[in-house]
Formats: structure tokens, sequence, C-alpha cells
């Protein structure tokens, strides 16, 4: 992008700035409901259980199930939180 001169310049960059700040807003959403998906308990569990039957280190998986249900619990606060205001 140049050197903005006039005042139809002005308005396209700034089109262009809130169409980049909208596709990046979608991303971001699709990318959170992805993270929310797989940090549910259900398949956190299911996750485990797939692991566990064909996992080698037993103590690694629990470390990370662990691991996720603590994300779980942080991330369903933080959107409970978000909402209610």
């Amino acid at each position: 992008m140049g050197k903005i001169t006039t005042l139809d310049e002005l308005r396209e960059a700034i089109r262009g700035l809130e169409h980049q700040n909208y596709v990046n807003e979608q991303h971001m959403r699709r990318q959170v409901t992805a993270l929310a998906e797989r940090l549910k308990p259900a398949n956190l569990l299911r996750g485990l259980f797939g692991q566990l039957l064909g996992g080698k280190d037993i103590r690694s998986n629990l470390l990370r199930m662990a691991g996720g249900l603590v994300t779980s619990f942080i991330v369903k606060k933080f959107f409970r939180n978000r909402v209610a205001r």
C-alpha cells in the first residue's frame, strides 16, 4: 500500500482494513470453536481411552489429559464471563 493522497484512496484503504479485520475475526472464531470442541470433556475422555489403549506411555497420557481438563475448565469460565458482560 502506497502513500494515501486522496479521500477516495483513504476510503478504499479503510474498506480494505475493515475487510481484513472481518476475515481475521472469522478465522479466530473458527479456531476458538475448534479448540472448544477438542476440549469438551467427552472428546477428552474419548482421546484418553484411545491413547491408553493404543499408547505406550500411560503417565504422559494422563498428564496430557489432566492438562486438557484444566484448560477446558479455564476456557469454560472465560467464555461464561465474556457472555455475562
